[in-house]
Order: structure tokens, then C-alpha cells, then sequence
């Protein structure tokens, strides 16, 4: 297991990391909120009934395609609740709104986004670690490496964008926490996510006891002592109430919260959540990793079903696809030209032309509404493999 002084040098750097991260997404942010269309703000703001400042950032948020207009002004609305609750209102003015939405904003894109992102693939190495946890099995290094790894990401990845949360949130407590990162790593709603709470910590603590009692077989050794010590003193703060959890408690709880994926083994640990996943080799591990290879099998997937079907289908995983290119950064041409170029070369269509086919695409795109481009992009990568793909392999 790391030394305490790792540990807490690896959370400084973390937290020094975070910082510069979050610095970068409030200026994008406020950059970008000026090159929203004034129509289409009003517009959100009059159908969600939410201030003008806030339907901005949602629809950047939206735009980016890390959740829908309706879950994002859901999470800002139930921040200014909390706010209201605990004294701490925004005041009613334009400036102290906007200022606001920006800095909250940032923080739905970074939960909702990055963090929950890079935190199912840093997880895959635990993953593959409590594969078959039970109390016959389980030995001394194996529960070691599993501690060290747990602590890691708890205490030097979790925690330190934990406390950063508390301090910007006002009079906010470790359910506030939990409410709000525990919705962006499972999806469940809230009052899910609040009902599982309970039984979801007795699970860890249980997982934690296990470990503790695998340690017990080894000699005494400095190591030992301390991972054993560790244990006894994170078991002890997960039996406090919800509200009133220590970072780090709150922390190692996240941890637990996040989907394992499914090793298609059956002997997984019954203290560990299952998750869905893709894998390889018996190991949590992705067979695909570009969004294309999901783009490629959704294609050879969609021609085995019927014409009504298919399209539902195809819509959905285009969509999907598309809004992953959004979010790392592509326009709406460059998503539609990336797919045509990608589905061409895929599935060898020597005969179609990219230029003529991506001009012809561009041109509708420029004609069409802005707030509709999203959707006609979507269509025109439809039709491109319904004209192009299915009719090359089709008997």
C-alpha cells in the first residue's frame, strides 16, 4: 500500500490538476455562452421556465452531448433549491445569475462528463482484482493489492475533487455529495439513489471486513498493521449517517457506487456491483474502443433487422456515436465528414465518392435551422448507409 505521504502528494497534484482543468472549462464556457443564439436561449428558457443565464449554459452543456436540456436544468434547479434551503440564495440579478450558471456548470460538465469517463476505465484494474472475492479464496496479497488499489482511487483521484465540491458549495453536506456525484456515476435518479444508499454502504462495509479478515491469516508485519488499521478506521466512519460521512468515507463510498463490468465469469464477488460491459480474455476490457467500432457493428447489426425497426435502431446508435464526437470536440461537419469517411473505409465502398457525398451533406447542413442541424446530421449519416452500406450487401 502507498505511504501516507504519497498519498497525499498524489491528492495534491490531483486537486493542483483539477484546479487548472476547472480554470479552462469556466473560460470556455463563458467564451462560448456568447455565441449562443439569442432565439434559442429564449427559447429554453421559456419552455423549461428557467432564467435566461441558466438556459445558456444548459444548452452548451446539451450541445456537447454530455446530458439533455431537461437533466440539465433539472441539476441547476435543484442546486439553487439547496442553496435557497440552506440561506445561501442567488441573489435575482443577471450578473450574479450568469456567474452562477457558468461556475455550476462547469461543474455538471466535469462530473457528468470527464470524471465519470476516466473513472470507469481507471476502475477496470480493480475490476479485474475482486473478480471472485469470498472468504476461502481470498488471499494476503491479492487483499493487499486491492486495498492499495481502493485507497488510490478513493483518496488520491475521488477525494480530492470531493472537498473541492464542499468548498464551493456552500453549507453542503456529504448526502449533498453523494446526491450529486452518485447520479452522474450509476444514473439512477435521486430517490433511487437515496433508497440503495444505506444497503449499498453495508455492502462496502461487509467488502472491507472481508478484506480485513483475509490480512488476519498473514504474520505481523508493518504493512499488515497498517492496512488492517486502515480498515478498522474505514469501516468505523462508513457507520456514520449519511449526512454526516468524512471525505474520505464519502470517497471510498463512490467508489463502491461505480459499475464493475461484467468479466462474463460467475463467480464474481457478491460485495461488488455488476455492471454492463464488453470483454476480453475474461478480463474487463473493452473490445472496442473508437467509437467507430460500435458505429461498424451497430451497421452490421442493423441490416439483420426489419425496415421500420432498423431505422429506430440506427437513429439511436448513430445518435450516440455522433454525440461522442460532439463531446470530444468535432463540429456538426466534422462529425458527418469523420463518419462517411470512416463507414467508406470500413466497409470498402470503392465506389462512393467522400467529396460529392460530404458537399452534397455540407449544403443541407448550412441550409437547415440551427437548432435542427444536430438532428438532420444524424439523418444524413442514416441515409448514407442505408444508400451506400446496405445496398453493397444486401442479396
Amino acid at each position: 500500500m502507498l505511504p501516507e505521504t504519497d498519498i497525499q502528494k498524489l491528492a495534491v497534484e490531483s486537486r493542483q490538476k483539477l484546479i487548472q482543468e476547472f480554470a479552462e472549462t469556466y473560460a470556455n464556457l463563458r467564451e462560448r455562452i456568447k455565441r449562443v443564439p439569442d432565439a434559442d436561449a429564449r427559447r429554453v428558457s421559456e419552455e423549461f421556465s428557467c432564467p435566461l443565464e441558466v438556459a445558456m449554459v444548459a444548452y452548451l452543456i446539451n450541445m456537447d452531448g454530455i446530458m439533455t436540456l431537461r437533466s440539465a436544468i433539472d441539476l441547476f434547479t435543484a442546486e439553487l433549491a439547496r442553496r435557497a434551503s440552506v440561506g445561501e440564495d442567488v441573489p435575482n440579478l443577471p450578473g450574479n445569475i450568469l456567474e452562477f450558471a457558468l461556475v455550476e456548470g462547469r461543474w455538471i460538465s466535469h462530473i457528468h462528463g470527464r470524471f465519470t469517463r476516466q473513472l470507469e476505465i481507471r476502475v477496470r484494474s480493480l475490476s479485474n482484482l475482486e473478480d471472485a472475492v469470498d472468504n476461502e479464496t481470498l488471499e494476503v496479497e491479492k487483499a493487499l493489492s486491492i486495498i492499495a488499489e481502493r485507497v488510490k482511487l478513493a483518496e488520491t483521484v475521488i477525494s480530492p475533487l470531493v472537498e473541492e465540491w464542499r468548498k464551493e458549495h456552500l453549507k453542503s453536506t456529504s448526502a449533498d455529495v453523494i446526491s450529486s456525484f452518485g447520479h452522474a456515476i450509476t444514473k439512477w435518479n435521486r430517490s433511487t439513489l437515496n433508497g440503495k444508499s444505506k444497503q449499498i454502504l453495508k455492502r462496502n462495509q461487509a467488502h472491507f471486513r472481508l478484506l480485513r479478515q483475509a490480512l488476519t491469516k498473514s504474520s505481523d508485519s508493518f504493512t499488515i498493521d497498517a492496512s488492517i488499521s486502515r480498515m478498522d478506521t474505514l469501516i468505523a466512519e462508513l457507520e456514520q449517517p449519511l449526512d454526516k460521512l468524512t471525505p474520505r468515507a464519502v470517497a471510498h463510498f463512490l467508489l463502491h457506487l461505480v459499475p464493475r463490468p461484467q468479466s462474463g465469469r460467475g463467480d464474481r464477488s457478491p460485495y461488488i456491483e455488476i455492471g454492463v460491459g464488453s470483454t476480453r480474455g475474461n478480463k474487463a476490457e473493452p473490445d472496442m474502443s473508437s467509437p467507430f467500432d460500435f458505429l461498424e457493428r451497430d451497421i452490421k447489426l442493423g441490416n439483420r433487422r426489419k425496415s421500420d425497426d432498423r431505422r429506430e435502431f440506427l437513429l439511436e446508435r448513430i445518435s450516440r456515436v455522433y454525440r461522442v464526437l460532439k463531446y470530444q470536440g468535432s463540429d456538426i461537419p466534422e462529425c458527418v465528414s469523420k463518419c462517411f469517411r470512416e463507414i467508406i473505409a470500413r466497409f470498402g465502398l470503392k465506389d462512393v465518392s467522400f467529396e460529392d457525398e460530404f458537399s452534397a451533406a455540407s449544403e443541407k447542413i448550412i441550409e437547415e435551422m440551427i437548432t435542427e442541424r444536430d438532428a438532420l446530421a444524424v439523418d444524413l449519416i442514416h441515409d448514407f448507409v442505408i444508400n451506400h452500406v446496405y445496398s453493397e450487401v444486401s442479396p
